[in-house]
Formats: structure tokens, sequence, C-alpha cells
């Protein structure tokens, strides 16, 4: 099984429009990115320092500045260098942003005070425990993570295929010779069993809360980014077939 991230967003150029456009108003803002400033509201304190890690577009600084702080302190790395150059175009210099990995964050330990990572987690190949050690090296007080949550833990390799891109190719070969993807994405679940303890080993007396992500009215968004994007079927989050159980883990160092 690979170990690295899989770059795939960089070749969906739909996917990165569709960020911009809540970035720059064109489209409403997601409610994770409503019900992340929320949270953030509520350890937040004037002048804090907050990096934003799997930043997309930035599409997330458009709601904590309408909810947080107009003036939020804010910088967000992504691994896509066109989504980086998306949010720059969004925000110009009112903004920080840098191309980076969620594995080894390019800031020193202890640089910001709250530090998020949003959807992102799930899309990272097992383990994400280089990932969390991350999160909480950069951060001074806060890590808020939002991720899928599962009964059982599942590590699941989302096949992607020319359409999903939408190369005007053939979907006939998905896979190497040797069985491996042309190209997928991690979608992973994990218990909240297992996140307990993976933060109780890198984080021993830290406070650790998790949140059901329920903050959400009735959307779709299979129109505007394709036909597996989620949409909301009696009060459930719907991706496909999948069912999506949301949740924030909020850490207090």
């Amino acid at each position: 099984m690979r170990t690295t991230i899989q770059n795939v967003w960089n070749k969906d150029k739909e996917y990165g429009k569709y960020f911009y456009k809540m970035s720059t108003g064109q489209l409403p803002n997601m409610f994770c990115a409503e019900a992340a400033a929320y949270i953030i509201k509520k350890i937040y304190k004037s002048g804090s320092t907050i990096l934003d890690v799997g930043c997309g577009a930035g599409h997330y600084l458009r709601s904590l500045r309408e909810r947080v702080d107009k003036e939020i302190n804010y910088t967000g790395v992504d691994f896509s260098p066109g989504y980086i150059k998306l949010a720059q175009k969004a925000f110009g210099s009112s903004a920080k942003f840098a191309v980076g990995s969620i594995q080894e964050i390019p800031f020193e330990s202890k640089r910001f005070d709250i530090v998020m990572a949003n959807n992102i987690i799930l899309h990272v190949p097992p383990t994400p425990e280089k990932a969390f050690k991350e999160l909480l090296r950069v951060s001074k007080k806060y890590v808020i993570i939002r991720t899928l949550f599962g009964q059982r833990n599942y590590i699941t390799q989302e096949v992607l295929t020319n359409s999903d891109f939408k190369i005007n190719k053939p979907d006939t070969a998905l896979f190497k010779p040797d069985g491996t993807p042309m190209s997928f994405n991690y979608f992973n679940l994990y218990t909240e069993e297992y996140f307990r303890g993976l933060i109780k080993k890198l984080a021993p007396k830290a406070k650790l809360t998790i949140i059901k992500d329920l903050s959400y009215k009735k959307f779709d968004n299979t129109k505007a980014t394709r036909s597996t994007g989620t949409k909301v079927v009696n009060r459930l989050q719907i991706s496909g077939n999948l069912l999506l159980d949301w949740r924030f883990i909020l850490v207090e160092k």
C-alpha cells in the first residue's frame, strides 16, 4: 500500500474552481467552514495566529473573517500548488499562503495559536500519526481537525476515473498491471477509540473534545462538483452510497 500522499487535486481543475468561487463569494460558504468558525470563535483571542492546513483556495478564511475577526491573522498551507495560486489570487496580500504537506508542515514548532485541518486526514495514507504529530508540533495551544469517523477502522482507496477529472478519454484502464490504481484518493475512516488513543499517545496531557458536525442545513453539491458530491438526505450527509459521519476533534494542549 502506498505511503505518500497522491496529489490528484492539481489534476482536478474544476474542483479548484469550485473552491475559488467560495473564496471570492461567488458561491455560499460550506456549512463545515461555518461550523469550524463557530468552534474557533469560542477559543479565539484578539491577535491569535491561525494555520489552516489543507487550505485549498482559502475558502475557510472567508468564514473566519465573517464570523470570527475580519482582521484575523491567517496562514494557509496546501499540498497542491494550483490551489495555493488560486488562494493568492482570491486574497492577494491580505493573507499568507504556502505550499506544504500535512506530513511535513513547513513552519517551526509552536508557531501558531490555533492550527486546523479540515477534511484532509481521511485522505492521508495510513497511518495518520505523522500528520497528527505535525499538527500538534506547530500549535501553541489548540488543534482542530474535521474528519470522518467509522464504527470500525477502514483503509479505502477511491479509484479515480478520467470522467472524474472531466478528461475526454475512455475509462478502460483503471489499474496498472500490478493491480495498483492508475489514480486514486484515500478515503479512510477511523474509530473514536483510535483517535483518542492516538492523541493520548502524542499529547498525554492534552484535553480532547469530540464534536459531531450537525450544524448543516439541507444541501446538494452533486451538481456543483460531481455525482458523488455530498448531499443531505433525512438530515444525514451522503456521498454516492456512503454515509458520512463528520466530527471535529478539538485538542487543547
